[in-house]
């Protein structure tokens, strides 16, 4: 078995994504939800419960209005911004953690990943793209490779550093040279086993080449570079790779960004970040984060 192979294998001993998150991904599609169902599925987990209303009355998530319900929060903010709720809860355990095999602290990924979903959310809205919808889901979990790179392979990145500096490569190019295989190309991967959207799923494979998208998936992959390298130049990042990364300059060209717009969503980046940090920093010190990871 080659070295791609098995990367490609350890896929499998990755966590799969709670049932709820998949039941609310498949509420999204239906014209008329029932919000009862819909908040009793959700209260049937007090944790969750508990996660879902104080992420409700985030600044960031939620309302200018106390939300007291679990309804209520479906009601206010929408399927879609519940589902993002329950994805960061859902996701936030496996990337909470150092990742070895990228020099990353147990906040690092977690730092960037959430800005650069808000990041994408935000460009998304300014430029008022028509993949709005999958913006934050694809920023979130572009980088969910790392995971099983650094942590279910672990793999040794000595050798893709000095194959980055002699070559003059970028750190995915490296990645690819070494293992056949780069982490965007495996979260691609890993979310095709978790179900999730073919748009989504093909952004994060193409998420640091662009261009490279298929023509009718490239403004999502076009995104979700964009608010990766915005992200990196915010310092949220900073694990081995650092900012070893091309820019595709033909991505904020196709997606019509101007400095203008990226100062401004950039300070609006660092307020929401720090603001869903510290939520999720007292999530993870409760008793529970109201979502269970059963083993496949």
């Amino acid at each position: 078995m080659s070295e791609r192979e098995a990367i490609l294998a350890r896929i499998q001993t990755v966590p799969s994504l709670p049932s709820v998150v998949i039941k609310l991904r498949q509420y999204l599609n239906e014209p008329d939800v029932n919000f009862d169902a819909l908040a009793r599925m959700i209260e049937y987990d007090p944790g969750l419960t508990a996660n879902v209303l104080q992420l409700s009355n985030s600044a960031y998530f939620g309302w200018s209005r106390s939300i007291r319900t679990v309804k209520e929060s479906i009601v206010r903010l929408g399927t879609n911004r519940i589902f993002q709720m329950v994805l960061c809860m859902s996701v936030a355990p496996l990337v909470r953690k150092p990742i070895k095999g990228y020099d990353m602290d147990s906040d690092g990924l977690w730092r960037h990943s959430i800005s650069t979903a808000i990041c994408a959310e935000l460009v998304a809205a300014e430029l008022e793209l028509t993949c709005r919808g999958e913006a934050f889901t694809a920023g979130l979990l572009h980088d969910m490779g790392k995971i099983v790179l650094g942590t279910f392979v672990d793999i040794d990145d000595e050798p893709i550093k000095e194959i980055m500096r002699a070559d003059h490569l970028a750190f995915n190019e490296a990645e690819q040279m070494v293992l056949g295989i780069d982490h965007a190309e495996v979260a691609a991967a890993l979310l095709a086993a978790w179900n999730l959207p073919d748009d989504v799923s093909e952004a994060v494979r193409w998420h640091h080449q662009p261009s490279n998208a298929p023509e009718n998936r490239r403004e999502l992959a076009d995104l979700v570079h964009v608010a990766d390298v915005l992200c990196l130049e915010f310092g949220f990042g900073g694990g081995a790779d650092g900012l070893g990364y091309r820019l595709d300059k033909g991505a904020s060209e196709r997606l019509g960004l101007g400095i203008g717009i990226a100062e401004k969503v950039g300070a609006q980046v660092m307020i929401a970040v720090n603001e869903l940090d510290s939520m999720f920093q007292t999530v993870r010190e409760g008793e529970s984060n109201g979502v269970q990871h059963p083993t496949r």
